[in-house]
């Protein structure tokens, strides 16, 4: 019995699998080639009954099911635009956009790096750092 995995979902390639690199779709070795391995954080997001789709920003690749780290999803991809919040003036608020996601292999935690008016930020953020602007709560409007 197969047991699939709940999609989406979200994981890592730490280190190039063993299986050489017949588990990637060929048509995706290019990109594959500049992002595995790596701390970069993936949404596995389909299956289309042979290869998976992982997300990262606006590409994706297709691969094989193979070994990954699963991480926790927590629900921000690259392209995102999020309010910092000031955490007790830690952080500096603002808008900003998602440009990186990736794994923090020492704390096990996801990291984010954002970009304001074109300039990167210097330092990493949490979750808990931002609130997605895609996602804000909204108030109900009064019905006529």
């Amino acid at each position: 019995m197969t047991i699939w995995p709940t999609m989406p979902d979200c994981g890592v390639y730490l280190v190039w699998p063993c299986e050489g690199t017949h588990w990637i779709h060929p048509e995706d070795m290019e990109i594959a080639n500049g992002w595995i391995p790596s701390t970069r954080v993936f949404r596995r997001h389909s299956f289309d009954g042979t290869y998976y789709r992982l997300q990262y920003g606006q590409q994706s690749i297709r691969v094989l099911p193979t070994m990954w780290l699963r991480v926790p999803d927590e629900g921000h991809s690259v392209g995102d635009h999020v309010e910092i919040k000031s955490c007790f003036q830690r952080n500096d608020p603002g808008l900003a956009e998602i440009v990186e996601i990736r794994w923090d292999k020492t704390h096990s935690r996801i990291v984010y790096t954002l970009q304001s008016h074109e300039l990167t930020h210097a330092r990493s953020y949490l979750a808990e750092d931002f609130d997605s602007l895609e996602r804000r709560p909204t108030l109900p409007t009064k019905s006529p």
